[in-house]
This record gives C-alpha cells, structure tokens and sequence, in this order.
C-alpha cells in the first residue's frame, strides 16, 4: 500500500479547520486507517472538534474486541466519538455549536470498509471514477428527492449547508458503504475544499495521469488553490495495490 496525505489552510481562511489521520500499520482490529474531518462552529470549535474525531478514533479502535467485524466496530467507534464531542460542546460554553464532517476507510484484502457524515468525500477510480459517499447535504437530499437539479443557481449557493455532522446531538446516523477494490484501484478521501472547488472530470484527470500517490496529491491541492481555494484543503491518495487473482492452471 502506498499513501499520501495533505492538509492546507487554503487561500481565503485565516485557520484550517480540517484534521486528518492517515497510517498503514494497524489501530487495534484494523490493518489500517484513514480519516478526513471538517469542522465547523468558529475559529475554536471547528478546529477543536475535527482535530478530537481524528485523534479519539483511533484511540477507541484499539480498545475493541478483535472478532467484531469491521463494519461494527467502525459504527460503534463512529457513535461514542459523537456523543464524546457532543458532551464536550456541552460543558464547554467556548465549544458550544462545534461540530465535523467525516469520512474514514479502512482496507482488508480486496475491500474498502467506509464511514461518513457530512460532506467530505471517499472516491474510488478504477479508469473511472465514483463517487462512493454520499453527502450530508440539504441540496443533495433535495436532488435525491427530485426535488432540485445540481445546475440550479439554490444548488451552489446552498452546498454547505450540511445535514448531519459530528458532535451537534447526542446520536448521529452514518452512512456505511463496502467497496471492492481490484488491481489499479485508488481512494480518495477529501473534505470539501477540493471537491468544492474542482470538478470530478479533473480528479479523475489527476488520478488516472499521476502515478505517483504524493504527485497526486500535490496536483489536486494546486488545483483547489488555481481555483481560489476558498476553503481548507485536505486529500489522502491511496494506492491499496491489490494484486491480480492468479491464473489457474489445467
């Protein structure tokens, strides 16, 4: 496996309020980890709240119990670092309002096991490139709903406007999504200072023409910035190099 992360304050802001987590070796029952938060509520809280996600995570995982499956324990971890954040903005007044997107991916064997809430992002491409997450948004439901087309002028102007996040309640509802992986697949993982700002045709660009997991990374980070790189920027490249089945022999 081969992985490259980066996180940026951008061009516009005056902190970066995204936080990461990105290692090959294991976290408890995981073989690996890889986490993009975003968060919200001020100067303070945004950046206290996905800086917590990122660090109590791992923290959690390597207290579970090994014959949990994957799926599981990612829910489980997903929910007591909610209500753990959310006690926090609670007795906090400074904290008061925080909260973070969050996408994670953990590989086994030929498999991507993901989590997210909110609107930060895990791709896949394998030639082609697909989004797998869903995002937490008030548009992208109303798209989902037909009620609204992604070409409507309500839809950019709304995009941030996300419907479920870590930490502003006491429970929160994740998405879970398996993804098989096969030889040249790579995972993206983004918070929404690269996909706000550059198209999926462009993405796709980078990843099917840069190699090299740092390289790509680079390009992607250059491109939200040429772009005006009104947010925070954040990307993990991932190369799982999955090897190809072995030919049978007769």
């Amino acid at each position: 496996m081969r992985y490259s992360a980066l996180t940026d304050i951008g061009l516009v802001r005056s902190n970066n309020e995204d936080s990461l987590y990105a290692g090959d070796s294991a976290v408890g029952r995981l073989d690996n980890l890889f986490i993009v938060a975003d968060g919200m509520g001020g100067h303070v809280g945004g950046e206290y709240a996905s800086a917590f996600v990122v660090s109590k995570i791992p923290d959690l995982l390597e207290k579970r119990k090994q014959g949990e499956s994957i799926s599981d324990t990612l829910l489980i971890v997903t929910d007591r670092t909610n209500k753990a954040l959310y006690q926090l903005s609670r007795n906090d007044k400074r904290l008061q309002g925080m909260g973070s997107t969050m996408v994670m991916a953990s590989i086994e064997g030929g498999t991507a096991h993901v989590i997210n809430v909110g609107d930060s992002r895990l791709y896949h491409f394998d030639g082609t490139l697909t989004q797998v997450t869903k995002d937490h948004s008030m548009v992208d439901e109303m798209v989902a709903q037909g009620k609204l087309t992604k070409d409507d002028p309500f839809y950019a102007a709304n995009k941030n406007m996300i419907t479920r996040a870590m930490g502003v309640g006491s429970r929160v509802e994740p998405d879970y999504f398996c993804v098989s992986l096969g030889p040249g697949s790579r995972l993206l993982l983004c918070s929404d200072g690269l996909s706000g700002m550059v198209d999926d045709d462009t993405i796709a660009e980078v990843l099917a023409n840069e190699p090299d997991t740092a390289a790509a990374a680079e390009k992607l980070m250059a491109l939200a910035k040429e772009a005006g790189g009104k947010d925070n920027i954040t990307v993990i490249v991932i190369d799982p190099d999955i090897e190809a089945p072995a030919a049978e022999t007769v």
